[in-house]
């Protein structure tokens, strides 16, 4: 670089550098807007790569032994360029002191109003949601906890009573005199951060019972690892209900859908318990996670086992013995 341009033309050198990264901003933004990218996103984009590449070094030196452009001029372009790079950390910071500066910083946490006999939510998804819907149309006082600073401004917009923490603190669980509540409802989404808020409760407030919502088999052992016995998956009753409405969509009458759906969930609710005593198992898990099909396979064929005899599919000669003995009836008769 030959710094002497920058006191011999300042004021065309610095045209250049905002021109070359203002045009490469705007085209980069737009681009990534087309793209689909959020304002925010795009932005940091065109933020990024807004400055000139180092392949205009080769250029420019190659221009000038050519003679395609005089050396004063290649050496205007490169220290435009150079300073272009310089010039992206800074851009970045600007934008990022630009950004909190309209973005409210969240504060450490509220203080709920405590209650007496009430129950706590934990996570106010779409889970703790129709519970504390329930629980205001029965005249239930509850009191729900989020850590999403927007998900609070949301749902209280709609005039719903939601405080800003994060339930696993001790402090505030106690603001909000978990010690008095009459259940906790945990129906937080994130496994871990569920796993944290019920070894704090269970170790602080023994005697104030769980309600939790998991998100699948090993979600439910964890659970129980820490005491948590009142457990329900999230999609496994909706799975169910679901099943229900096609077994007589297909034609079931209401008796044998009835029975075969509540036989099942009897039954698997029994092999999750019995799971229980092995899901630490390494090893098992292991293989069961590189043979999900094969894992899958074996629970059709163990339910299918465990149904009682009424409820059994008849396959292959089982189904031709029952077509000829119903033949042979039919004509005895």
């Amino acid at each position: 670089m030959d710094l002497s341009v920058l006191v011999g033309r300042p004021v065309l050198l610095l045209a250049i550098v905002i021109g070359l990264v203002a045009i490469k901003a705007i085209i980069l933004y737009l681009l990534g807007r087309w793209w689909g990218l959020g304002n925010q996103a795009a932005v940091r984009l065109g933020l990024v790569v807004s400055q000139g590449g180092e392949f205009a070094f080769v250029l420019f030196s190659a221009g000038a032994l050519a003679g395609v452009i005089g050396q004063p001029f290649a050496s205007l372009l490169t220290l435009a360029v150079s300073l272009s790079m310089a010039a992206t950390p800074i851009l970045l910071l600007i934008d990022e002191t630009i950004r909190r500066s309209f973005t409210p910083e969240a504060p450490d946490y509220e203080v709920p109003p405590g209650g007496d006999q009430h129950v706590i939510i934990a996570g106010f998804g779409r889970f703790g949601q129709i519970v504390a819907r329930v629980l205001r149309a029965r005249r239930i006082p509850f009191t729900a906890l989020d850590s999403s600073v927007e998900q609070v401004d949301f749902v209280r917009s709609f005039g719903s009573r939601i405080y800003y923490g994060d339930a696993s603190r001790i402090d505030i669980l106690r603001a909000a005199e978990t010690k008095k509540a009459r259940a906790f409802v945990l129906a937080v989404n994130d496994v871990e951060a569920s796993l944290r808020i019920a070894e704090t409760v269970r170790q602080n407030f023994t005697d104030v019972p769980i309600y939790a919502r998991a998100r699948d088999r090993t979600h439910v052992h964890r659970l129980m690892d820490l005491g948590v016995t009142i457990i329900e998956r999230e999609t496994f009753l909706s799975a169910l209900e679901l099943t229900r409405k096609l077994l007589k969509g297909l034609g079931l009458d209401e008796a044998e859908v009835k029975r075969l759906t509540e036989t099942f969930k009897r039954l698997d609710e029994r092999r999750l318990y019995q799971d229980y005593q092995y899901y630490t198992d390494l090893e098992k898990v292991r293989a069961n996670a590189l043979s999900q099909a094969g894992e899958l396979e074996e629970l059709f064929m163990r339910d299918v086992e465990e149904l009682p005899d009424e409820d059994r599919p008849l396959v292959g000669a089982e189904r031709r013995d029952g077509r000829e003995s119903a033949g042979s009836a039919r004509k005895d008769g």
